[in-house]
């Protein structure tokens, strides 16, 4: 026996693709299944996050934050046309502001912490915790040779870190410089629903790299940092002596397939890693 769902959205915020299902009252399990049925169906798709436009309202299939997602939903709430809102998403216990600065383009306060201590170092690494995430920063020289040395290398930390139980999801940053640009390689895992993805882009692992260079005095307003997709995501922070202020993100908007209707299975397969 199946289920049928409709008026599915696959937006491309920078790289990242996310599907987004129209209606949050559903169960874990049941976003769990939608989750597994779209990626199965639809291969670019990196994320699936459920939506409420008339709020608006964004619930990750995982719980978790993700502001790329958060972005794409407040451009389908705007219809795409220049403004701001408020919006409550998933891992953070306030209502963020966002909005469309431009034509196919989006922006999003980004739930950071507010006083720096709770950036920590361990085993040489720095980890940086947001709402509903936890990233982790590791600079190199150049990008790894393919994706999957950087899952295997990402997944070696996140394990040593004690990341993949503590935390809804969490990811490794590998930053680089390449033409002067600050760029990353994100490796995100998601722990209810066990997915691991070397990232096509990263909104929070964006906003985590400008709290890591704020934190070594760079000046950090509309930095843009060059995304896997070869998409540049801007980030700005604001900081006083003593504390962050606030960090925000804006950058590209692409919906690739609208009022998608696809049928899914009632039980969930096991998944491991």
């Amino acid at each position: 026996m199946k289920k049928i769902i409709s008026n599915i959205t696959i937006v491309k915020p920078g790289g990242n693709d996310t599907a987004l299902v129209l209606g949050i009252n559903r169960s874990m399990e049941e976003k769990k299944i939608i989750n597994d049925t779209i990626m199965k169906k639809y291969k670019n798709v990196e994320q699936v996050g459920f939506i409420d436009l008339s709020k608006p309202e964004l619930q990750m299939a995982g719980g978790e934050f993700c502001g790329n997602a958060t972005r794409s939903t407040v451009f389908l709430a705007l219809k795409g046309l220049p403004g701001e809102t408020e919006i409550k998403v998933s891992g953070v216990n306030r209502l963020l502001k966002a909005g469309v600065s431009g034509k196919n383009t989006a922006w999003a306060q980004m739930p950071i912490y507010k006083n720096p201590k709770v950036i920590s170092y361990q085993d040489n690494y720095m980890i940086i915790p947001l709402y509903g995430i936890t990233l982790v920063i590791v600079e190199k020289k150049e990008k790894f040779i393919n994706q999957q040395k950087a899952k295997k290398e990402a997944l070696k930390i996140l394990k040593q870190l004690g990341l993949i139980t503590s935390v809804p999801a969490s990811g490794v940053m590998f930053l680089y410089k390449k033409n002067g640009l600050y760029a990353i390689e994100p490796v995100v895992w998601v722990r209810d629903i066990k997915t691991f993805f070397y990232e096509t882009a990263c909104a929070s692992g964006t906003t985590a790299v400008g709290l890591y260079l704020s934190q070594k005095q760079i000046i950090v307003d509309s930095l843009p940092v060059l995304q896997p997709s070869c998409k540049r995501i801007y980030v700005s922070v604001k900081k006083n002596s003593q504390y962050f202020i606030s960090a925000k993100i804006d950058g590209p908007i692409k919906i690739l397939k609208k009022n998608i209707t696809l049928s899914f299975p009632c039980k969930r397969e096991s998944i491991s890693i």
